[in-house]
């Protein structure tokens, strides 16, 4: 256990007003409301740095009718944004938890920006991940936040979760297209500077803000078991070590790394993560045996990965998310029949339902093992991953001079990579892929590249050998099932009331979103806007 900034004149016992379990960005905003209040407030992280999946995160957060998107003379409404949420939600989560996210999240925009250092911009032309539902608009409640130079942090700036990428927003990622296309040396100038963007440029200012408002900062302090006295949460033991108070919140991530739980209750196979390894359900089960109410235990933030051997965290395999490799013109999937299943440009959390597909007959997954297939245009002009036309083939990588041969070294039957990108190519040169739409909205159309000539931004045919083929898994940012809260961020009994003294928010929860995926930023965005609520509920209780 290690204290960052344990006042001065401490007695050496542990008794606060709030102890918030998890120090991501929902756990440090939920600090920050009920110190500002004037309560004294602990975080306590269990790994070694403080920031959790939203410190690696892409750092957007989906706010709507926010005053950046506003500014911008873009329109949105109360209505549309709860007509949308409704939908996507598929009756997940309850009208109130709804309401509470399209009614507070501007207020906690506002809030960041006056009393965090926090600031956004607009992605005005994001559109949100499913414009084909009511409710849609075309851009502005996906939020890319500004730079930020974690110098600022001071000593605290080696307790913040490193990020190995380079520093750039996703409007740059926009303008760029590929990372061929990237101006590496710019990046590491700001790499060089301090600065910090996506994830990191979220949780550093919420760090900075924790410790200007004396909030008690502890890593390594893994939380275990909470303290009651009659039915009122007292405190919660951690790393052995009593920590008091009048409430507790739970804002410790998911139950992803916790291969027994993902295995009893999620709804599909999930073959790769990317969030820090410390996800493994603590808060959940520690609530649990209070009597709380799970919800949404089936679903997850779904994803599309490969694995690329080597690239760990803390001692795990970490998957890496497929974006621009498969939404880019000019790439396909396929399944272990050689045949196309998906939609290659659609929203990842959607997209990735498709693998979870069964096969009846054999009894097994009906579309893995599974492919990108690429050829060596695609490859000249975007790279795939770190891979760059010419280089030496990484393990990860498979490649032949035909697709008759590729189709082969995958174990494909006879012909039939042959046949669909056949296929596809016409798909391509006509301009409208008539299998799976791909290309025919706003979403598909944002990731493509017109500089390509062919009449879709999102379809580009597959032509010049050698051929390439990475294997893709579905995999998850991470789960979005958990204890029930309702609107004020109260974690909910088995009979629907709320257990004195225990607030929650985030991926610890039932997420708000949990049955759907709204935009960039839908992770992120709803659950601090539930934290923001959680941490009013602190100030006031």
């Amino acid at each position: 256990m290690k204290f960052w900034n344990l006042p001065k004149r401490h007695d050496g016992t542990h008794s606060y007003d709030v102890v918030v379990v998890g120090s991501g960005a929902v756990g440090l905003l939920a600090a920050i409301v009920a110190a500002k209040a004037g309560k004294t407030v602990a975080v306590l992280e269990k790994a070694q740095w403080f920031g959790g999946t939203a410190a690696i995160s892409g750092g957007t957060l989906w706010v709507p009718n926010n005053r950046y998107m506003l500014e911008r003379g873009l329109t949105d409404s109360r209505e549309d944004a709860l007509k949308y949420l409704r939908s996507i939600t598929r009756g997940h989560t309850a009208d109130a938890v709804l309401e509470a996210v399209v009614d507070s999240g501007p207020a906690m925009i506002d809030f960041l920006a006056e009393h965090a250092d926090l600031y956004f911009a607009s992605v005005d032309d994001y559109p949100d991940y499913r414009p084909d539902v009511e409710g849609s608009v075309p851009g502005g409640r996906s939020l890319d936040p500004a730079f930020y130079d974690s110098t600022k942090l001071g000593s605290l700036k080696e307790a913040l979760r490193p990020d190995t990428r380079m520093p750039f927003s996703m409007q740059e990622y926009e303008q760029w297209v590929a990372f061929t296309r990237f101006p590496w040396d710019k990046l590491q100038e700001r790499l060089d500077a301090g600065l910090v963007s996506r994830g990191n440029s979220v949780v550093a200012p919420l760090l900075k803000a924790a410790a200007d408002l004396g909030v008690v900062l502890v890593t390594e302090s893994p939380a275990e078991k909470l303290l009651t006295e009659h039915v009122r949460v007292t405190g919660v033991i951690a790393a052995d070590t009593e920590f008091a108070a009048a409430a507790v919140m739970l804002a410790c991530g998911g139950f992803e790394w916790d291969r027994q739980m993902a295995k009893e209750f999620l709804g599909g196979p999930v073959m790769a993560l990317c969030s820090p390894p410390n996800n493994t359900g603590d808060g959940i089960r520690m609530a649990q045996r209070l009597g709380a109410k799970l919800g949404n235990m089936s679903e997850a933030f779904w994803a599309p990965m490969a694995i690329i051997h080597g690239d760990e965290s803390e001692g795990e395999q970490l998957g890496t998310l497929m974006r621009f490799e498969r939404q880019g013109p000019g790439s396909i999937i396929v399944n272990k029949h050689g045949q196309r299943f998906v939609n290659e440009s659609q929203n990842y959390n959607d997209m990735t339902r498709a693998f979870h597909a069964v096969d009846p007959v054999h009894h097994n997954w009906a579309h893995l093992p599974a492919h990108i297939i690429v050829d060596e245009e695609y490859m000249e002009q975007y790279g795939f991953l770190t891979y760059r036309a010419g280089d030496a083939l990484p393990v990860w990588l498979r490649s032949e001079e035909t697709l008759n041969k590729l189709g082969a070294t995958l174990g494909l039957p006879e012909g039939s990579l042959e046949v669909t990108v056949e296929r596809f190519n016409n798909f391509a040169m006509e301009g409208r892929d008539l299998e799976f739409a791909r290309g025919d909205n706003d979403y598909d159309q944002y990731w493509g590249d017109g500089s390509r000539g062919y009449p879709n931004r999102s379809l580009a045919p597959l032509q010049r050998g050698p051929f390439y083929a990475v294997e893709i898994v579905p995999g998850a940012f991470g789960t979005n099932g958990g204890v029930v809260t309702n609107a004020a961020a109260e974690v909910l009994d088995v009979d629907g009331n709320p257990i004195p003294g225990l607030y929650a928010a985030g991926n610890t929860t039932a997420h708000p979103v949990g049955g759907g995926y709204p935009g960039a930023g839908g992770t992120l965005g709803p659950g601090m806007t539930m934290a923001y609520r959680a941490g009013q509920s602190l100030a006031n209780s």
